[in-house]
């Protein structure tokens, strides 16, 4: 028998509206409710993402649920999904809209951080050590130099041999559905990339997958509420501002350099605003330079790494 632990129906305040604005299920607050709310559509997404069948999947333990009537910030607060999949691993995913130069460390350090917590129960023994998979849902290109629709990684020697799979990560790029396999479009992964990316509800609505409608009803009950569909609101208005205030420090550097008379500076000011205000990765701003600025790859390569043409 299927079990179903953390998912507590969530009792919804205010008026009911009868036509519910449409927010993409990138908006990570709206992820995180549909997802915890809904045990149908989050069975039905783990089993596309782990190609695990869905009649394996028999008990699903939400270890992190949130009270969505309280006050929620809609700047720091982490909505990352923590799931216990048949009392056997444990399952991070997150909705990763925004780049981060540091992910990649940064998820390490989160994975390594459920691999210790379970080190420290009074009952643990290393032969009991569970699984950690992190789940990233990107709406960009994690490595522009190894496009994939979804990767899996996990830990091995350099001829391909297993050391351990107690660590594993999946990254699932939702700019690179052109690059699907025909199992990732049988197995439903597709359809749910297709959600995510959605516009509005006629697009949402045309996708066939009873998960992807399962989760359709749920964001529809959420966003006909006052009070919910405005924390959506507010998290998504976060996001916007925060990418409105990156793209106006962009501006203000470029028009610093120009007040200088100096191309070169120019370039120098967008890498730094590009790495340490927009957090983008070097490869993104190689891109980035070379288009802005018309520069040759070679040529763009000494503004990202000036260090090397001094070794």
């Amino acid at each position: 028998m299927n079990e179903r632990i953390g998912m507590k129906e969530q009792v919804f305040e205010g008026e009911f509206d009868p036509t519910p604005d449409y927010v993409s299920l990138m908006n990570d607050l709206l992820f995180h409710m549909v997802f915890s709310m809904n045990e149908q559509a989050l069975r039905s997404l783990l089993s596309s993402l782990l190609n695990m069948p869905e009649a394996e999947i028999q008990r699903i333990e939400i270890l992190n649920p949130l009270q969505y009537n309280e006050s929620i910030d809609t700047m720091v607060t982490v909505l990352d999904l923590k799931v216990h999949l048949n009392e056997q691993k444990f399952i991070l995913v997150e909705m990763q809209v925004r780049r981060f130069e540091s992910w990649t460390n940064r998820t390490l350090v989160y994975a390594c951080r459920e691999i210790d917590a379970q080190s420290r129960g009074e009952e643990f023994s290393y032969s009991k050590l569970q699984p950690v998979i992190q789940i990233a849902i990107m709406n960009y290109t994690l490595f522009p130099d190894h496009k994939r629709f979804c990767a899996r990684y996990d830990l091995r020697d350099h001829e391909g041999y297993a050391f351990s799979d107690k660590l594993q990560f999946i990254v699932l790029d939702l700019k690179a559905i052109d690059q699907a396999t025909e199992n990732e479009k049988q197995n439903g992964l597709v359809d749910w990339a297709k959600a995510f990316t959605a516009k509005n509800w006629e697009t949402f609505n045309q996708i066939e997958n009873q998960g992807v409608m399962e989760a359709g009803k749920t964001m529809e009950v959420i966003m006909s509420k006052p009070n919910q569909r405005q924390q959506i609101w507010n998290r998504r208005k976060a996001l916007l501002d925060w990418k409105s205030e990156m793209e106006d420090s962009m501006e203000r550097g470029i028009v610093i350099g120009e007040a200088r008379g100096e191309k070169k500076g120019r370039v120098f000011e967008a890498v730094d605003i590009y790495r340490n205000d927009m957090k983008l990765d070097d490869h993104t701003i190689l891109n980035r330079i070379m288009e802005k600025f018309q520069l040759t790859e070679e040529k763009a390569k000494k503004y990202v790494w000036p260090e090397k043409e001094n070794t």
